[in-house]
């Protein structure tokens, strides 16, 4: 939750979400399908769930 958003360097077009720590949000982004981070989450509720300690303060 902390890291970057990363698109990754491929050029796959996979919806996902990662934390974003300025809007203390999860956001919708397109993953490339590779060389991305620990914040990628496939779901909205994966994310919020991963996320809920950031989210909450």
């Amino acid at each position: 939750c902390e890291e970057p958003r990363v698109s990754g360097r491929c050029r796959g077009f996979n919806p996902r979400y990662y934390y974003d720590m300025n809007t203390k949000r999860c956001t919708r982004f397109i993953y490339g399908g590779c060389q991305g981070n620990r914040n990628n989450f496939r779901t909205l509720r994966e994310c919020l769930t991963s996320c809920r300690k950031y989210i909450m303060s």
